[in-house]
């Protein structure tokens, strides 16, 4: 069988050079699809991170709106939110779609609602399946 050449678009240092991009283009429509502004989000992020006693950003526990602006300003390159940033802005808006990009760089995907119940539908198609089969089989002893 012939080996097909790689594509250039498979390359992964290209897709890391575009991750952090990708993650803020989506983070920010996260953000406009979201009934808060964006003032309401960095005071949100802030008290989340004061409660947890954690920083988001280097000196401080707050999050100020001049650096949530920074992480969601697609061409700011160099300012991109913490692991615990991202995780902080994700919970106060109620969307993991903006790990979208990251995790498809990784070759996951986000599990939606939807997801969730055709996975749970096939596990109990599976182990219905199963039991009718072990019900066979001890009828059968039986006889």
């Amino acid at each position: 069988m012939k080996k097909s050449s790689p594509s250039l678009f498979d390359n992964p240092a290209l897709k890391l050079g575009g991750l952090g991009l990708a993650v803020k283009l989506a983070l920010n429509q996260a953000v406009k699809k979201s009934s808060l502004s964006r003032a309401e989000l960095a005071h949100q992020a802030g008290e989340m991170a004061i409660a947890a006693q954690v920083a988001l950003c280097p000196g401080g526990r707050g999050l100020g709106l001049a650096n949530l602006n920074k992480w969601l300003t697609p061409d700011s390159d160099g300012n991109f939110p913490s692991v615990l940033g991202l995780a902080v802005l994700l919970n106060i808006l109620g969307d993991n779609s903006p790990l979208a990009p990251l995790l498809e760089f990784l070759g996951l995907e986000v599990m939606t609602e939807e997801d969730r119940r055709f996975r749970d539908l096939g596990r109990a198609h599976f182990e219905l399946k199963r039991a009718r089969k072990n019900f066979k089989k001890a009828e059968g002893n039986l006889c």
